[in-house]
């Protein structure tokens, strides 16, 4: 997450995150996302988004899974 407030800083300072000293930060963001699955943090695909990084269908199932999980009712749960 550390990485994704770097990039974000970047762009409000009009600095290139895609060439940070020879350093593609929004691609090492992009692999760190892809790694880790099934889970990932809705700010890390925000700050993809703001920098112009393609978003995926994955992408956008992460973001509405996190929206959804925090907006159900509470008497609504995952009875199985």
């Amino acid at each position: 997450q550390e990485l994704a407030l770097y990039i974000h800083a970047l762009l409000v300072a009009c600095v290139d995150p895609r060439d940070f000293y020879g350093d593609d930060l929004v691609r090492e963001l992009r692999r760190r996302v892809e790694a880790k699955g099934n889970y990932t943090n809705p700010f890390l695909i925000l700050v993809l988004c703001n920098a112009g990084d393609t978003m995926s269908a994955s992408d956008v199932e992460s973001v509405t899974a996190a929206y959804d999980a925090q907006h159900r009712p509470f008497w609504i749960g995952d009875w199985h």
